[in-house]
């Protein structure tokens, strides 16, 4: 078994050395990005963050408290691990990781709340996990909501004779209602993976644009030629966007609503966009490894600096600028809004025109470098001759 294993690299290293470009090729933009959308998918088809680890401490052990632990027991969201009589304790577990919610109910709560003293259920929440914060903090809420409307109820119907409208009416006397738009299961995983997978697909974009650039550099090709080349590649760079997120479309179920014909055409102009700022790193470069090393820094950080993470609109002013030189800034939040909006072309034109002058400058810069590259060849064959 052992021999047919080393057979087996062996066989690998030689094909590689023999066919390094395609090798590469098919690793940087169809193993890598579908392996990582098959294992992010899988990693958050929750959606959202449930059976979280919970603590309780309940000093008051009251059939009302134990029903307020019920509640939380059966709720899909929280999976109460261990009861505990200290508060030392409890922090301890949060503190380690075992837990990331901590429930105290405090001594004599029912019979201060029946005293009208108005107790309180202290919730005591990791603040260093975030994404089980959002999911853990409202279902907690909906569930004391909901326990005290109930509680408020049996004291009305006791008190007083009145219908069960009514008694509601006198416990909610004022109703609210809310409404989420586009993402009302608030999946972390609709929101996040769209942009995450096209931001780990357009590094690939970007050093293979790079590594183009400066095999060509030397080259007496047109400037037309070069645009060919650029355009080839960045055409590879979009269908690996495609099968990627065809992932997560077919296999994890998440939706695309908005229009086809806008997400493809927007997904071409974007990949053309980065393949030819890494082709101008190859082109004007001469260290082949330094030059597909700055196409990775460009595009390394632009999920966070382009607002894909954390919004724009919240960012200091100068980082508000910064982000909107950035061409993922409008196709991160384009490609998420396609996903879960119901966009139509039109809805994509901000996008389009800033991705369009990104390409239209990089252009320029381009046809620069090659005519003052040309003219160093033209030089050196000169002198040569």
């Amino acid at each position: 078994m052992k021999a047919q294993n080393n057979s087996f690299i062996v066989a690998a290293t030689k094909y590689k050395q023999k066919h390094p470009l395609l090798v590469m090729t098919v690793l940087m933009f169809l193993i890598v990005p579908i392996l990582s959308s098959l294992a992010l998918g899988y990693e958050m088809k929750a959606d959202v963050a449930v059976t979280i680890p919970t603590v309780v401490m309940d000093s008051d052990e009251s059939s009302f408290s134990k029903s307020y632990i019920d509640y939380i027991d059966n709720s899909p969201y929280f999976n109460i691990v261990k009861y505990t009589d200290s508060y030392e304790e409890m922090k301890d577990m949060i503190y380690k990781g075992k837990a990331y919610v901590g429930v105290i109910i405090p001594e004599n709560f029912y019979k201060d709340m029946q005293e009208g003293k108005s107790p309180k259920i202290l919730t005591v929440y990791d603040g260093s996990t975030m994404a089980v914060i959002v999911s853990s903090k409202s279902s907690m809420m909906e569930i004391l909501l909901t326990v005290k409307a109930g509680y408020m109820a049996s004291v009305y119907e006791g008190k007083q004779s009145v219908v069960p409208t009514q008694v509601m009416n006198q416990v909610m006397p004022l109703d609210y209602t809310t409404r989420t738009l586009f993402n009302p299961t608030k999946s972390f995983r609709n929101f996040i993976l769209p942009g995450l997978l096209a931001a780990i697909v357009q590094v690939a974009i970007a050093i293979n644009g790079a590594e183009r650039g400066w095999e060509n550099q030397r080259r007496r090709l047109s400037f037309l030629e070069h645009l060919k080349a650029t355009a080839e590649w960045s055409l590879i760079g979009s269908l690996s966007i495609f099968l990627t997120m065809s992932v997560q479309w077919f296999v994890f179920g998440m939706p695309y609503r908005g229009t086809v014909l806008g997400g493809i055409l927007l997904t071409l102009l974007f990949s053309f966009s980065i393949s030819l700022m890494g082709y101008i790193m190859g082109s004007f470069f001469d260290e082949r490894t330094f030059c597909t090393q700055i196409s990775s820094i460009l595009v390394l950080p632009t999920a966070i600096f382009g607002g894909y993470t954390w919004p724009v609109l919240a960012m200091p002013t100068a980082m508000q600028y910064l982000a909107k030189a950035i061409p993922f800034t409008y196709y991160g939040e384009a490609i998420r809004s396609l996903c879960l909006k119901p966009m139509q072309l039109h809805h994509l034109l901000t996008a389009f025109i800033a991705i369009s002058c990104f390409t239209f400058i990089e252009l320029a810069v381009l046809y620069l470098i090659k005519h003052i590259k040309d003219k160093k060849l033209m030089k050196a064959g000169v002198m040569m001759a």
